[in-house]
C-alpha cells in the first residue's frame, strides 16, 4: 500500500464514534473543573473566565495529555476509529496531543490558527490526522479546510509566486470550507490538506483534540518514530532508574539523525531528562566527529565505573544495524544503562534492546514530502 497517496477513508472523512463508550466532552469538562470548578459547560468558559485563566486552563489541560489516565483512553479512542474507518494493521500514536479551546473573538487575543498543511510543519505524508470536538461545531467556531485537489494547486501556487503570510491566508480561506460537526462525529485528513481557523464569530467556545497515527511503512519526514510517536499501551511511568548510580551524558554526530543537531541542542534535551527524573550527572562525554563505529560510545559503556549514560536520542546509535546491536549488546553484558531522552526510553535488558529495534522497523526512506508530491520549491 502507497501511504503517501491520498486515501478515500482519510480524504476529509467524517465518521461517527460510540460517545457512550468514549464520552469527550463529559471526560474534558471533569479535566476542565479540576482546575476551575466554576465552570458550567465547554461551550460557556470564555463568560467565566478572564483571557489568563483561560491560558491556564489551555496549559492545565495540555499538560494532562501527558497523564497515563489519559493515554489509556485515547489508545481505546484511536484503536477503534483505526481499525473501524481506516484499517491499518500496524501503527504507532502521537505522544503528545494537542488540546484547542478557540474562544469567540480570539483573534482579539493573538490566538488564531493560521492556515496550514502537516508538511509545512514537518508531518511525512503517512501520517493520518484525527481530529475530534468536544463542542457542536460550525460556521466560524470550526475548522476550515481545504480539498486536496484546492490544497495541492495553492500549494503548488504558494512556491511558484513566492506568497506572503496574508496572501497564503487569504487563497487558502477562499477555498476552504467549515466542517460541521456533533459531539460523537469526527474528521479523518492528511498531510496534504491545508486547513485553519477564522475568527470565532459565534457566541460559544470550541473545544477540540488533533492527533495523528503513522502506519508501518509510512513516510514521517521529521516526525520519528519513538520520539513524535509512541507504541500503543507505552508509559512513561514504565521508566525506572537508580539515581545513585554514576551518570555520565554522551553527545556525537555520527547519524544522519544526530549530525545537524549541535552540541548545546542535544545537551539542552539530555537536561530536560536528567531533571525530569532525578539524574545526577557526573560527567559530559561526546564522540569524535566522523568516527562513524563510535568509539568512544564503545569506551564509555565498557568502562568499569560507567553505571548509566544518557543519550539524545536513539538515532543518536550508529545507522548500521549491525553496529547498533553490538553497542547495545555490549551495554546489557556490561551493566550500563543506557536512557534516551527525546524517546523517553532505555535499554537495560536483551528485552529492551527489541523495543528499541521495534521503533527501528518504523524508519525507512522517508523523502521529503515536497519531492515525492512533485513541488518545484
Amino acid at each position: 500500500m502507497d501511504y503517501q497517496k491520498i486515501a478515500s477513508e482519510t480524504d476529509r472523512k467524517i465518521v461517527r464514534y460510540d460517545i457512550a463508550q468514549h464520552n469527550w466532552p463529559e471526560y474534558w469538562l471533569r479535566i476542565a473543573r479540576d482546575k476551575y470548578p466554576e465552570i458550567e459547560s465547554l461551550e460557556t468558559v470564555h463568560k467565566i473566565l478572564t483571557p489568563s485563566q483561560i491560558s491556564a486552563l489551555g496549559k492545565h489541560c495540555q499538560a494532562h495529555c501527558g497523564s497515563n489516565e489519559f493515554a489509556n483512553r485515547v489508545d481505546s479512542y484511536f484503536s477503534d476509529i483505526v481499525n473501524t474507518y481506516i484499517g491499518f494493521k500496524e501503527w504507532v500514536i502521537q505522544r503528545y496531543f494537542t488540546i484547542r479551546i478557540v474562544i469567540p473573538n480570539q483573534s482579539k487575543q493573538g490566538r488564531l490558527l493560521q492556515f496550514h498543511q502537516g508538511i509545512w510543519v514537518g508531518n511525512g505524508l503517512g501520517l493520518r490526522t484525527i481530529w475530534t470536538p468536544f463542542t457542536k461545531v460550525y460556521d466560524t467556531n470550526s475548522m476550515y479546510i481545504a480539498s486536496s485537489e484546492d490544497s495541492i494547486r495553492i500549494t503548488q501556487d504558494t512556491y511558484k509566486n513566492k506568497w506572503d503570510y496574508d496572501t497564503i491566508q487569504k487563497e487558502c480561506g477562499a477555498y476552504s470550507h467549515p466542517i460541521k460537526l456533533d459531539p460523537g462525529e469526527t474528521l479523518l485528513f492528511q498531510q496534504q490538506h491545508l486547513h485553519g481557523n477564522f475568527n470565532n464569530e459565534t457566541d460559544i467556545t470550541r473545544w477540540s483534540m488533533d492527533g495523528r497515527i503513522l502506519p508501518k511503512g509510512g513516510h514521517y519526514h521529521r516526525k520519528l518514530p519513538g520520539g513524535y510517536f509512541r507504541f500503543l499501551g507505552e508509559r512513561e511511568s514504565t521508566i525506572t532508574l537508580d539515581t545513585a548510580k554514576n551518570w555520565v551524558t554522551y553527545a556525537g554526530w555520527n547519524s544522519k539523525f544526530s549530525n545537524p543537531i549541535p552540541l548545546p541542542m542535544q545537551r539542552s534535551i539530555i537536561n530536560q531528562y536528567c531533571d525530569k527524573f532525578k539524574i545526577q550527572i557526573n560527567d559530559y562525554q561526546f564522540e569524535n566527529e566522523y568516527c562513524d563505529w563510535f568509539p568512544s560510545l564503545e569506551k564509555f559503556i565498557t568502562e568499569k565505573g560507567v553505571d548509566g549514560i544518557v543519550i539524545c536520542s536513539i538515532y543518536c546509535l550508529p545507522d548500521d544495524k549491525v553496529r547498533r546491536l553490538v553497542l547495545l549488546n555490549k551495554a546489557v553484558e556490561s551493566n550500563v544503562e543506557l536512557h534516551f531522552a527525546n524517546e523517553l526510553t532505555s535499554v537495560k535488558s536483551k528485552e529492551d534492546i527489541l523495543n528499541i529495534e521495534k521503533i527501528f522497523e518504523y524508519v525507512n526512506i522517508n523523502t521529503n514530502p515536497n519531492e515525492t508530491l512533485g513541488y518545484n520549491i
